[in-house]
């Protein structure tokens, strides 16, 4: 539909209202310093808006987009989530990036009121209002659980993105007083294409496609999305997933993070699956070379070195050969991206100048 997105020019933000004519109003009162250039954005008559990927696999890069699109995303959202006029919304993710973008413009389609707090790792310090609906990362979800876990009596509905939920974190939630979803999504595809339920009545195990998505596997194993509310062409992906009958899908791992020891192919994101309850810690399953195997597996755990006891041998009962880390790496800390996702590869460049 032709200027869709013109229909939607009034923000609800921490209780006032904002527009076109009185955004300079709001100059130095938004938390997050990137809302005010996106509103400028969005206000404007151009259709398109600059987005910025995460670069967890490479270097950012910048794409232009509909604003009919986020426009579309954002009531694919709405509807499935049963969103309505007044109820609440937070703005706890940076809106330089697309999940704070799309999370603003959900809040301008459905007339609900945006509650912004500055994004951090435990963004529900010092609010009392009930939230209806929120979005998270794990590594916000896992803090707000630990730090005060009080506080998650104000939340109704939470997606959380931007990273695996690992099974340390979905047992806990499983205790939860909210519905959570895990996502999947990412910047070329507007945020979620697909839903994991997490708890309560319906959880899953795997992820169902929102409405209007299609699916396949690629000869390489690769997902691919078609979604044209979204995009003309097919978006191609890394993820390796498994189909499943009921239309939805597993995730096994990027295809570009799979391992190659002795021509076993090993996905990292699958051992950390297998092995996340026994670590406290944040840490990687990488890779080092070897002159026999190719590549040998690895752990690493970020933090200062401690005494890990038995953990090898834990770890290895839970692993196959192959998978079973040959050495254990510290590093003090991880490279990750500007949205918190960890740079991969870049540990495994580290890890070589280490051996």
């Amino acid at each position: 539909m032709p200027n869709e997105f013109q229909k939607y020019q009034e923000l609800n933000i921490n209780g006032c209202v904002v527009k076109q004519r009185n955004l300079t109003d709001f100059k130095s009162s938004f938390e997050d310093e990137a809302l005010l250039p996106f509103l400028e954005e969005w206000f404007s008559d151009d259709d398109y808006v600059e987005l910025k990927t995460s670069g967890s696999t490479g270097e950012p890069k910048v794409i232009r987009v509909k604003k009919n699109a986020m426009v579309a995303s954002a009531k694919k959202t709405i509807g499935f989530f049963g969103l309505k006029p007044g109820m609440t919304a937070l703005l706890a993710l940076p809106v330089s990036f697309v999940a704070g973008k799309l999370m603003v413009v959900r809040a301008m389609v459905a007339q609900m009121q945006l509650i912004s707090v500055k994004p951090s790792v435990n963004p529900l310090v010092g609010l009392s209002v009930t939230i209806d609906f929120a979005a998270f990362t794990p590594m916000q979800m896992a803090g707000i659980i630990e730090n005060c876990p009080e506080q998650t009596n104000l939340l109704r509905k939470v997606i959380v993105g931007g990273g695996r939920v690992d099974e340390r974190l979905n047992i806990k939630m499983q205790m939860m007083p909210f519905d959570a979803w895990e996502t999947y999504g990412m910047t070329e595809t507007l945020t979620h294409v697909a839903l994991r339920k997490i708890n309560g009545t319906g959880a899953q195990k795997s992820f169902l496609p929102l409405s209007g998505v299609s699916i396949a596997i690629d000869e390489h194993g690769c997902l691919t999305i078609d979604y044209p509310e979204i995009s003309h062409g097919t978006i191609k992906t890394n993820d390796v997933v498994e189909l499943l009958t009921d239309g939805s899908f597993q995730i096994i791992g990027r295809a570009d993070n799979i391992i190659n020891s002795g021509g076993v192919k090993i996905s990292p994101e699958l051992v950390e699956e297998r092995i996340s309850f026994l670590i406290e810690k944040p840490f990687v399953i990488s890779s080092i070379p070897h002159s026999v195997y190719g590549e040998r597996v690895v752990l690493v755990i970020e933090g200062e070195f401690f005494e890990y006891g038995n953990l090898e041998e834990k770890t290895g009962a839970l692993l196959s050969r192959y998978e079973k880390p040959a050495k254990i790496f510290f590093l003090d800390t991880f490279p990750r991206t500007d949205s918190g996702k960890i740079k991969r590869f870049q540990i495994k460049e580290i890890l070589r100048g280490l051996t």
